[in-house]
């Protein structure tokens, strides 16, 4: 099918028209339109918690330290 506004299917990844694609040099990945918000949403939450654990690392000096405190970095 030849055309615009068309869903397409990429690596088995369903894309259909307005969704959001963001890629980085570690991968590729599509926001549905309709989850926009509540990705963006999660992402913000995820880089406030991992910018809060810098203050934590520089006072221990131990990035395995703050992976046992938080989970995650």
């Amino acid at each position: 099918m030849r055309g615009v506004q068309h869903s397409v299917t990429c690596a088995g990844v369903k894309v259909n028209p307005g969704d959001i694609i963001a890629a980085d040099e570690d991968g590729v990945v599509v926001i549905p339109r309709d989850k926009a918000a509540e990705v963006l949403k999660r992402a913000q939450s995820l880089d406030f918690s991992e910018h809060s654990t810098y203050p934590f690392i520089e006072q221990v000096k131990s990035l395995s330290e703050a992976i046992k405190k938080f989970g995650r970095i």
